[in-house]
């Protein structure tokens, strides 16, 4: 028997009308696997960051120093359970962004203890709101390497008046800007900032950064990092605006995919017994009757629409045939000489088909 246990966690993510509240209660999904081999008692505890308080999670307390502990759950090998917590974020807590907590799970049971841990991001919109400005910033993900595709940050100009922008990207610790591009200087240890020049007004101006992560910060992440853009038009008050932004790594068994090596009468699969090929046999009897199977219905197939085609031939055929013969009894109900006038009853006789031997021009009766 085994121990052990895997948490999954969502991020803290502010709608658009936190900018309009004096505070915002949201949802973060937390989702438990017991991966040991044996019941085991799970327990759950979370921290979370400044400005950040539990809403009243039913079977969860303060344990202080903003850590959160629940109670416990009795879970069966393989078992997974979700659960949510109710989390307040205060209505200035975005001035302390970058906003990041963990949420630790603890397996114990027969057959020993397991723990993980995870970490999730709290994530503001763009704000506060300010007449002018937009900005927007892409999201962060590591390999297992530590290394990504960098960092895009957006800074426009919805004004009238051209302006000079900058913006400070702010990250985590553990998450660095390896080399800064022009226009852009270390201003701290986890602080960047970037000088954009003049925005004309209706432009938006761009700047990516290359960064990189430590194994630490990998394992802590989701983690989450916050931008901060300024305007400054020749007249008039300066424009202001941030944000924050996700940042990913991904775990080694979402990259490390390997196809399975190719099985041969040498090589039987692994689990099977020395000189045991009758799993690979049978796989090749089932192969067989795959080919054969296939064959047949493609050969019924083929005779579906062959004789598909026949009918709609023959009925072609079949329905010029009966339209000339109502056409012909149409003209064979019509007595012979002629018809009657209507009013006269004076019969007139049918022109009959001019012949060859007739002189044309002839009005032949």
């Amino acid at each position: 028997m085994s121990a052990g246990v895997k948490v999954t966690t969502g991020d803290v993510t502010l709608p658009a009308g936190y900018w309009n509240a004096a505070s915002t209660v949201a949802t973060l999904n937390v989702t438990v696997t017991n991966t040991g081999s044996a019941n085991a008692g799970v327990r759950l505890a979370y921290t979370l960051p400044a400005g950040l308080t539990d809403a009243g999670t039913d079977g969860c307390a303060a344990d202080g120093n903003r850590e959160y502990r629940c109670g416990q759950w009795t879970t069966a090998p393989g078992a997974q359970f979700s659960t949510r917590l109710r989390i307040r974020v205060d209505g200035d807590a975005w001035r302390n962004m970058p906003l990041a907590g963990s949420v630790r799970v603890t397996a114990t049971g027969a057959a020993g203890t397991a723990s993980d841990d995870e970490g999730f991001a709290v994530l503001f919109p763009p704000g506060p709101p300010a007449p002018g400005i937009t900005m927007s910033a892409g999201e962060v993900t590591f390999d297992v390497d530590g290394a990504s595709e960098g960092f895009l940050v957006r800074l426009g100009n919805t004004g009238r008046a051209d302006a000079s922008g900058w913006v400070d990207v702010l990250l985590p610790a553990g998450v660095t800007v390896t080399t800064p591009p022009a226009g852009c200087v270390a201003a701290a240890a986890t602080r960047t900032r970037c000088e954009l020049g003049t925005v004309r007004s209706g432009r938006t101006e761009e700047v990516r950064l290359p960064v990189t992560a430590t194994p630490q910060a990998l394992r802590s992440a989701p983690l989450s990092g916050a931008v901060i853009g300024r305007l400054n038009p020749r007249n008039g008050a300066d424009r202001r605006m941030q944000l924050s932004f996700r940042i990913t790594a991904a775990s080694p068994e979402q990259l490390a995919v390997v196809p399975p090596p190719a099985t041969s009468p040498s090589l039987p699969p692994a689990g099977a017994a020395p000189g045991d090929t009758g799993g690979s046999l049978s796989r090749q009897r089932t192969a067989m009757l795959l080919v054969t199977v296939s064959a047949l219905l493609a050969v019924i197939a083929v005779g579906l629409a062959t004789a598909r085609l026949r009918r709609r031939i023959s009925a072609s055929r079949t329905g010029g045939a009966e339209t000339t013969a109502a056409t012909l009894g149409i003209e064979a109900n019509q007595p012979l000489g002629g018809v009657p006038e209507s009013d006269s009853g004076i019969w007139f006789r049918a022109r009959r088909p001019a012949r060859t031997q007739d002189r044309p021009g002839w009005d032949v009766r």
